[in-house]
């Protein structure tokens, strides 16, 4: 056997550093990391009546139901970001590579912002599903007010 090296002598090496660093680099440069759950945002101010298990169970269930809805998963369900939004403040929507969609959303009362994955499907004239977007609960009921896509959409079977 060689002699011990510098990391197993009680000192941090370079790796050891550097291997933080990446934790570090990606802890804070995206919404979540598997595993350890989504991001979540509460500003200071007005209480709120749903805690985040509730929101997050909320967004799951849509999202499992408009699987079954569609007979396919486009992706399994995971919550990367959960922010609560004061009333009357603007939630800008933004792609899931961080850029602008040109989407926003404003509630008269504070509302839960909920960026995840699974199957989303929203229909008007037509339905249009996709697996990447935010999903708006009103605080005070509980009740999706809206979602946007956070990727290309395509047509619903």
């Amino acid at each position: 056997m060689g002699r011990p090296g510098p990391l197993s002598m009680g000192r941090p090496g370079w790796s050891s550093w550097a291997g933080l660093g990446l934790v570090v680099a990606l802890v804070g440069g995206c919404g979540s990391v598997p595993g350890l759950g989504p991001t979540v945002e509460i500003p200071g101010g007005p209480p709120h009546r749903m805690s985040v298990a509730q929101v997050e169970a909320v967004v799951s269930s849509m999202l499992t139901n408009n699987a079954v809805k569609i007979r396919k998963q486009l992706r399994p369900v995971r919550v990367t970001r959960i922010t609560l939004v004061p009333a009357g403040q603007r939630y800008d929507v933004r792609f899931a590579d961080g850029s602008p969609s040109g989407g926003s959303f404003i509630e008269d009362g504070p509302y839960w912002a909920i960026e995840a994955e699974g199957t989303f499907r929203t229909c008007a004239s037509s339905c249009s599903i996709y697996g990447v977007g935010v999903v708006i609960i009103d605080d005070r009921s509980g009740q999706e007010q809206g979602s946007a896509a956070r990727e290309p959409t395509r047509p619903s079977p």
